[in-house]
């Protein structure tokens, strides 16, 4: 579909756990990962040992956290990269948010997210054309990053959503698209049939 991305292996990573937003006074970007994050991004050090060209992630402290043992044990630098970032709460940009479009604030919002962490993808497919890239994002970039990946080839099922801890394994291929979910996987609740 995109031809940077053929053959590319994408590991998207959510961030680990984070210190509650209740609470934190500091500024958003800098809420870092909960000691049990940190041991999650520690076990992600452990099981993600494939041979990675390069890591990239939202500034957020929470995201860098995540993968900083990664990095160190595979001797990789950090490269962020914006267009991971989330909105944190406020969708942008303003110009598409208020005015005449602010009844579709949420939708354009949204959309201005994915497009803005496909660039991200289409540039690591061009930085590392074939090869195998982590990038680490927010619970709420992640999944339209996805649904959007998954459109591109015209995949109408959502795959099953991952928990902290986890993440999604991303293979682009010319016609083709797999995304597997990898570590742990968040149960659902079964939606309820009336039997009648």
């Amino acid at each position: 579909m995109i031809a940077a991305l053929d053959d590319l292996t994408v590991d998207l990573v959510p961030h680990a756990r984070s210190v509650a937003r209740e609470g934190w006074t500091g500024r958003e970007l800098a809420r870092p990962l909960s000691s049990r994050g940190l041991r999650q991004a520690d076990s992600l050090a452990v099981v993600m040992r494939d041979s990675i060209d390069a890591i990239y992630c939202s500034p957020a402290k929470r995201c860098v956290q995540t993968v900083e043992p990664l990095a160190r044990c595979l001797g990789l630098s950090i490269a962020t990269a914006p267009g991971l970032a989330t909105p944190d709460g406020t969708y942008q940009p303003r110009e598409w948010t208020e005015g005449f479009f602010s009844p579709f604030e949420r939708e354009l919002g949204g959309a201005w997210m994915a497009g803005a962490a496909l660039a991200v993808l289409i540039e690591m497919g061009h930085a590392h054309p074939g090869g195998h890239v982590v990038a680490c994002s927010h619970g709420d970039v992640i999944p339209v990053l996805v649904a959007q990946a998954l459109a591109l080839y015209g995949h109408a099922s959502p795959p099953p959503v991952v928990d902290r801890g986890g993440w999604y394994r991303m293979r682009f291929g010319t016609h083709a698209l797999t995304v597997e979910p990898r570590g742990p996987v968040v149960p659902l609740p079964s939606t309820a049939i009336p039997t009648s």
